[in-house]
C-alpha cells in the first residue's frame, strides 16, 4: 500500500513539474516587445504622413499580439494585423523568446488613372491601388503622378513597361508625363507610348513581345542622341520580322511625335 502511494505521490510530482515548466515556458516564450519601425513618403519629417491613420491602426494591432506564445504565433496573425490600401509589412522577424521586430512602409505611390467619374485612382509603383482623388497631385512633392491613360487589360503590362524604363533611365516620375496605350489597325499591333517632359515620346510596338529587351534597346539609342535630338521627335522599338538580323531594335525619328 506505501508504495502504491509513493507512486501516486512521484506521479503527481512530476506532472506538477511538468505543469510548472509548460507554464513557465509559456511565460519566457510570450511576446513582450513589439519594435515597429515606420517608412513613409507622403510627408515631410515635421508633417503628419499622409498614412497616419492606417499605420496607427497596424500598430494598435501588432502591439496587441502581446502575451501569446511566440512557438505558436502564426505569420499570417501577424501580417494580418496590417489592411489598407496605404500602409503594408515589408519584413517581420521573430526574436525569440520575446520580441517580433516589424517594418512598416508606406505604399510609394507613383500612377494615376482617371476613372469613368472623372476622378484619379492612385497606385503605387507595384500597380497596387491606393485611394482615389479629385486631383492628380502627389503630396509627397506636389507634382503629378505618371498619367495611365490605359485600358484595364494593358495595365499590369504599361507598369511593368514603367518599371524596365526606371531600371533603365534611373527615374520615371520627373521624367514621364504619361502613358497611353494604343491599337495600331494598320500595322495591327498593340502600343505603349511614353511622353516624356522634356518633349521626346517613345512608342514600343507590341508591347507584350520583347518588352525589357525593348526597353533596353530604346535606351541604348536614348544615349546616342544629342541633348537637343531629346528634346523632340520619337524613339519607337519594334519587333523584327524573321528576315531581320534580330528580333527587335529601336530607332530615332525627329519627325516622328505620336
Amino acid at each position: 500500500m506505501k508504495g502504491y502511494i509513493r507512486k501516486i505521490i512521484s506521479i503527481v510530482l512530476v506532472l506538477v513539474f511538468c505543469a510548472a515548466v509548460i507554464i513557465g515556458a509559456c511565460v519566457i516564450l510570450s511576446v513582450k516587445n513589439v519594435n515597429i519601425e515606420y517608412i513613409y513618403y507622403s510627408s515631410s519629417d515635421d508633417e503628419v504622413p499622409h498614412s497616419a491613420q492606417e499605420f496607427e491602426t497596424a500598430s494598435d494591432n501588432l502591439n496587441a499580439l502581446k502575451g501569446q506564445n511566440m512557438l505558436f504565433l502564426s505569420d499570417e496573425e501577424i501580417t494580418s494585423c496590417v489592411y489598407g490600401n496605404m500602409v503594408y509589412i515589408e519584413s517581420f522577424e521573430k526574436i525569440f523568446p520575446c520580441t517580433i521586430n516589424v517594418v512598416l512602409r508606406e505604399r510609394r505611390e507613383q500612377y494615376a488613372k482617371l476613372n469613368s467619374s472623372d476622378l484619379y485612382d492612385i497606385y503605387d509603383t507595384e500597380g497596387k491601388y491606393i485611394e482615389t482623388r479629385s486631383q492628380n497631385i502627389n503630396p509627397a512633392d506636389n507634382s503629378p503622378d505618371v498619367l495611365l491613360n490605359v485600358d484595364d487589360q494593358a495595365f499590369e503590362a504599361a507598369v511593368e513597361m514603367c518599371s524596365y524604363f526606371k531600371d533603365c533611365f534611373g527615374f520615371l516620375r520627373n521624367l514621364v508625363q504619361s502613358v497611353t496605350s494604343l491599337y495600331d489597325p494598320v500595322l495591327d499591333t498593340a502600343n505603349l507610348t511614353f511622353r516624356l517632359y522634356s518633349g521626346l515620346t517613345i512608342v514600343i510596338y507590341d508591347y507584350d513581345e520583347y518588352a525589357e529587351e525593348k526597353m533596353n534597346e530604346v535606351y541604348d539609342e536614348y544615349e546616342r542622341l544629342s541633348e537637343s535630338q531629346k528634346l523632340r521627335g520619337s524613339i519607337y522599338a519594334v519587333s523584327l520580322n524573321d528576315d531581320a538580323d534580330g528580333d527587335y531594335a529601336a530607332y530615332y525619328n525627329p519627325d516622328l511625335n505620336n
